[in-house]
This record gives structure tokens, C-alpha cells and sequence, in this order.
């Protein structure tokens, strides 16, 4: 298994994307957000989109020139069109401005539509955590990969949702996770790696548990987290991200059609002093630390903590990076006349 840099991981993503089109600063921004996936642990979410995103680009749903604008704008609420370029283009540029309309009148609240695939929704919802506000994304997504609770065939995207809260430190309370059982990029991972998933993941077609992963892509589908109660969240998530955005729920879709975005910033100011408010949620954050570990549990750790020692170890140690994904992406990288060693 190749164990690269991040810096090495972001020149190879960088020029494949501009090696099909891509102008620099966006090749830069999706490069970059992949990597930063791969630091955080998320792998399902990192380069192994290279391949995803080159399958939308010669497929005409992803067009690697377009520019998100604005097509609604008013004192706390805009509407971002996202044009179908990179979903990383128009989701930066959404909490940027949702963080802008936050530092001037407590609340910022953006929607996106007709936009690809955003990635970890996490990185966004930090960037306002790093203005010491509070930040909030979640997103519909399709195809449909989800089944509802009680049924066996896909109804629901996988419809994430993130929380970054900031501490007063270094690292904010990071709060990131699909309402699937797990993304559908971890399946995609392990499918790549040609190795079994747990049980309680998936179902087949027929609506039985199943460890292959290959089954999710024979008309399977994936388990809702939490039975009735992430089936719940994830509904209300297509409702909120789709029909009040304007970008379409994706309850049933079959095809790719992008992701709804909502994205909120919060300024604490609004309600008490930043330095009163960190210190409450430091207080909270170490009281739950501080409970007494269960067996087979080294400690307790609070969201985004896991995230954070994986970017340090993996700045440190390089990024590993199976070699089913890593001979894909050579062989598409050489295919577009990019040398990859």
C-alpha cells in the first residue's frame, strides 16, 4: 500500500483535474478538499473521488469550467446557483457568504442548487467554527442509496449533516456524519479493496442483511443509522435541503442529480460574549472527557477529536492509500498524460 504526503496527494489530484480542463483555482479547491478528506479519516471521502468525478465529467453531469453565482441575495438568506461545476466551488463560496451575512446581522443562512457532489460536509461547517461562529451544513444527496425504515428498496440519499462549534482552542467541536449507517463511499472503499462490510450496512436486493459490498450496486441499499430515528433525520434533510433551497428532494431518484445544500452560520455575539460562551462549551467538552472510559475503550472523546489526531499522525506519517484505489488513479492519471510515480 503507497503511503504518500498530503503534498504529494494534492499535486497528483491538482493536475489530473486541470490535465482535463479544470482551471487552477478550482483544480486547487477540489484537490485540496480531497486531501484534507484523506488527513481527517475520511477516506471514503478523499481521492478516491478522483475516479467518481472524472466518471460526471465525461458523463456531461459535471462541467469543470462553471462558476457558482449568486442568484438570490438579501440581508441574511442567498440562494447560490451552483451552474453544475465542482460542488467544493460552490459550497466555499456558500459558507463564505453565509459567514459574511452571520457577522452582520447574527444570522447567515445559504442554499445551494444544481450543484455536484460537496464532499465532507465538515470542512465547511469548520470554516465558520474558525470565525468563532457556529456553523451548520447539511445536504440531500442522490441517487438514492437509502432504504426507509421498514422498507428494502432505496427511497433516501445518504443526507448528511454537520455541526462545528468553536471551543476557544485550536480544534472546534466537529460534529460530521451521513444518516445512512455509513456513507456509500465507505462501501465504494471496501468494493475497491475487494473486502467484506459489516453486517448491519447493507441489505440486498431482495432486503436481506449482506457483508458484500457489491451487493449495494445489484439494486441493494443501505441501512438508515439508528432504525427509525436516522430515517426521520434524513427525511426532514431532503424536505429542508431540497424543497425549501429549491433544489429538488431526491426521495426515489435514480440517477445523479447533485446535492440540495443548506448551510447556516451563528454568531455567538448575538446571544452572549464569545468568551463567556467558549468557556461554557470548554467546561461542558472536558466534563464529558472526563467520564470514566467503558471496556475496551482507551477514552472518551468528543466530536471532531478523532479527525484531528488522524490529520496529525497522517501529516506526519503520509496518507495510505489502497492499492486497488492508488492503480485507478495512476491509470487514469497516465490515460490524461500525468506522470504519477
Amino acid at each position: 500500500m503507497p503511503v504518500l504526503s498530503a503534498e504529494e496527494l494534492f499535486e497528483v489530484t491538482k493536475r489530473i483535474f486541470e490535465a482535463i480542463g479544470t482551471p487552477e483555482d478550482s483544480a486547487s479547491k477540489v484537490a485540496e478538499h480531497l486531501v484534507e478528506a484523506n488527513l481527517m479519516g475520511h477516506d471514503s471521502h478523499g481521492v478516491v473521488r478522483i475516479l467518481r468525478y472524472l466518471d460526471f465529467i465525461r458523463e456531461g453531469k459535471l462541467d469543470v469550467k462553471a462558476r457558482p453565482q449568486v442568484v438570490r441575495d438579501g440581508p441574511t438568506v442567498a440562494i447560490i446557483d451552483g451552474n453544475w461545476g465542482f460542488g467544493q466551488v460552490a459550497a466555499y463560496m456558500g459558507m463564505e457568504l453565509a459567514i459574511k451575512k452571520a457577522k452582520r446581522n447574527v444570522f447567515g443562512a445559504v442554499g445551494i442548487l444544481r450543484c455536484n457532489h460537496i464532499g465532507r460536509l465538515g470542512a465547511y461547517a469548520q470554516k465558520a467554527a474558525e470565525k468563532n461562529l457556529i456553523g451548520i451544513v447539511a445536504c440531500n444527496a442522490s441517487p438514492a442509496w437509502v432504504a426507509p425504515y421498514g422498507g428494502k428498496t432505496r427511497m433516501l440519499g445518504t443526507n448528511p449533516v454537520s455541526i462545528a462549534i468553536p471551543t476557544g482552542g485550536e480544534e472546534p467541536f466537529l460534529m460530521d456524519f451521513a444518516t445512512s449507517i455509513v456513507a456509500e463511499g465507505k462501501v465504494r472503499v471496501k468494493f475497491h479493496e475487494g473486502k467484506d462490510i459489516p453486517e448491519g450496512w447493507v441489505i440486498d436486493k431482495n432486503g436481506r442483511p449482506t457483508t458484500k459490498p457489491g451487493d449495494l450496486y445489484d439494486g441493494g441499499a443501505l441501512l438508515s443509522f439508528g432504525g427509525h430515528k436516522g430515517y426521520a433525520i434524513s427525511l426532514a434533510i431532503d424536505l429542508i435541503c431540497g424543497a425549501l433551497t429549491g433544489a429538488g428532494c431526491m426521495v426515489g431518484s435514480k440517477t445523479w442529480i447533485g446535492n440540495g445544500v443548506f448551510m447556516m452560520a451563528i454568531d455567538v455575539e448575538g446571544f452572549t460574549s464569545l468568551d463567556v460562551y467558549t468557556k461554557r462549551v470548554r467546561d461542558a467538552l472536558n466534563l464529558v472527557r472526563s467520564t470514566p472510559p467503558a471496556e475496551g475503550f482507551a477514552k472518551v472523546m468528543v466530536p471532531g477529536e478523532p479527525e484531528f489526531e488522524s490529520k496529525k499522525k497522517r501529516l506526519k506519517e503520509g496518507i495510505p492509500i489502497p492499492d486497488p484505489i492508488w492503480d485507478e488513479i495512476k491509470k487514469v492519471a497516465s490515460e490524461l498524460g500525468v506522470n504519477v510515480r
